[in-house]
This record gives structure tokens, sequence and C-alpha cells, in this order.
């Protein structure tokens, strides 16, 4: 079966042609996106991505059928707080 795989952001593949986000990738019949995710050699590991199966959030063990439009995105992570700098406040609000 065929599948358009979408990579964002980190996940893109350099080449020498410059950066390719968009794959057609031929994987057997009754694939999972985990299995996806393993032929495609992703080091991120899979609980750090996002994924999406036809613009629907799925889980690895999604089956996935010829055609299947796929995402793969890193999850966003916030910034950086450093303990030493918060404040708590215990007076109640409310």
């Amino acid at each position: 079966m065929q599948l358009q795989v979408h990579l964002h952001t980190i996940l893109q593949r350099q080449t020498p042609d410059g950066l390719v986000s968009r794959l057609d990738v031929f994987m057997p019949q009754g694939s999972t996106l985990s299995d996806l995710i393993e032929h495609l050699d992703i080091e991120l590991a899979p609980e750090h991505m996002l994924l999406a199966v036809n613009r629907r959030m799925a889980e690895l063990d999604q089956v996935l059928h010829d055609g299947d439009m796929v995402n793969l995105m890193p999850a966003i992570s916030g910034g950086y707080c450093d303990s030493s700098t918060v404040a708590i406040s215990k007076r109640s609000y409310g």
C-alpha cells in the first residue's frame, strides 16, 4: 500500500536538494503507525510525537490503509523555568 507521509520540523529529511517534508512510502498491508515509524528509522521516540492519520489523532497501533495521509510531528515543549526565580504565594484568591 502507498502512504503519503508528512514530516514536520526536526523530522524532515536532509537531501542534496534540500529538506524533504513529504514522502510517498510503500508498506505491506496491515502495517501500523509503529511499523511506519520503524521503517522510516525515526530516532525520536514515538511518545514524543503527535501522530495523525487523515487529519485525525492516532495511536501507534492504528492500522494504515492504502492512500492514508500520515503526519508525524514532534511534540512541542515549553521553555525553561528556573525554580530559584519562581515565587509561590500562600495568599488565597477567591
